[in-house]
């Protein structure tokens, strides 16, 4: 019963037909109350809008209005797990479920996006250097944070690809195809020797 208490919106119009059923089972057996519409008026802490894609056309009209919204896998996970609905704006799975992602090097704009699809995946983004960070991600090896992470934290630091493929297959994908090279970003030249 992990979902008592909680309006979840359901509407064919914004989930692929092929899981609809799914998603409506998962919410059922878990006591959620359910509404065959998709309401964007209706966004208090308990009430949820089920959506299969960011991409979708009423994403950020629900997201602007303040709705909760899950993706599909993120409602199939909490079902098969009895946790109860996330409530951070728009989570599509639970990929990075108690994973940290630090950035650096990149500009503000940049890092916003990379904070969006890590709290999307359940992950937490920091901007702060912190010991319990699971990942670092730098545009190169002049990044501010990138010494400390090699130094000290002694995590995986990897290029923003690495994200981009989490995001792609919705699960944390293995980071040694994506670790930054050594010298990414130095420029040698080739006057001097």
């Amino acid at each position: 019963m992990a979902f008592k208490g909680k309006t979840v919106f359901l509407s064919r119009s914004l989930v692929a037909p092929e899981i609809f059923d799914t998603i409506h089972d998962a919410l059922k057996l878990n006591s959620a109350q359910i509404c065959l519409c998709c309401d964007p008026s209706r966004s208090a802490p308990n009430e949820y809008h089920v959506i299969s894609s960011p991409d979708h056309e009423k994403f950020e009209l629900l997201r602007a209005n303040g709705c909760n919204l899950l993706g599909p896998e993120c409602i199939i996970s909490c079902a098969k797990d009895q946790r109860s609905l996330p409530k951070q704006g728009y989570t599509c799975c639970l990929a990075m479920d108690g994973v940290k992602v630090l950035a650096s090097g990149f500009d503000m704009e940049e890092k916003v996006k990379f904070e969006k699809l890590v709290i999307a995946m359940g992950g937490v983004f920091h901007t702060k250097t912190s010991l319990d960070i699971s990942f670092t991600i730098v545009k190169n090896v002049l990044a501010a944070k990138y010494k400390w992470a090699l130094s000290t934290l002694k995590k995986p630091i990897v290029t923003i690809n690495w994200l981009y493929q989490c995001w792609k297959e919705h699960r944390i994908v293995p980071h040694e195809t994506y670790r930054i090279p050594p010298f990414t970003g130095l420029i040698r030249d080739a006057r001097t020797n």
